[in-house]
């Protein structure tokens, strides 16, 4: 494919660390963590659960968009948090549209930077920059606080 298109490429569907590798060893340039809603299979991996691991996998060499039930601000936050670069909120701007044409999404969107910037005060976080993997936790895992030393202990 990479031969093929001259353009940015970015795959979709990679739900596990070792395929985030090989996308990069192809040659895309980004990836989406997806399970396409969970529409291909119904056990299949949560896409934000093996986000920080596709993050760590991949590293710098690829551009990460993650999506699959991202429906407030928070989550959008979560999900940059674990490592992605960008969060598809498609849905919410659809449901926008079908209740309010163009107004709709844009009142989508409105809701979503609301929620965005009030979860970032809540945080104490002032920018996207500062925010993350410490701002997160994921269920099935410890949050490390750091050394007794490192707290003030």
């Amino acid at each position: 494919m990479r031969d093929l298109w001259p353009r940015p490429l970015i795959v979709k569907g990679i739900l596990h660390p070792d395929d985030a590798v090989k996308a990069a060893a192809c040659g895309a340039d980004g990836i989406i963590v997806s399970n396409h809603a969970g529409n291909v299979l119904d056990a299949a991996a949560i896409p934000i659960e093996m986000l920080p691991h596709i993050a760590a996998a991949a590293g710098t060499r690829l551009k990460i968009i993650v999506d699959s039930g991202f429906r407030r601000g928070s989550d959008v936050l979560k999900g940059l948090a674990l490592g992605a670069d960008a969060v598809a909120i498609g849905r919410a701007t659809l449901y926008g549209v079908g209740a309010a044409g163009e107004p709709g999404a844009r009142r989508a969107l409105a809701i979503f930077e609301a929620e965005i910037r009030r979860t970032m005060g809540n945080l104490g976080v002032r920018d996207i920059a500062s925010l993350g993997r410490d701002n997160v936790v994921v269920p099935g895992q410890i949050p490390s606080f750091g050394t007794p030393q490192q707290r003030g202990n």
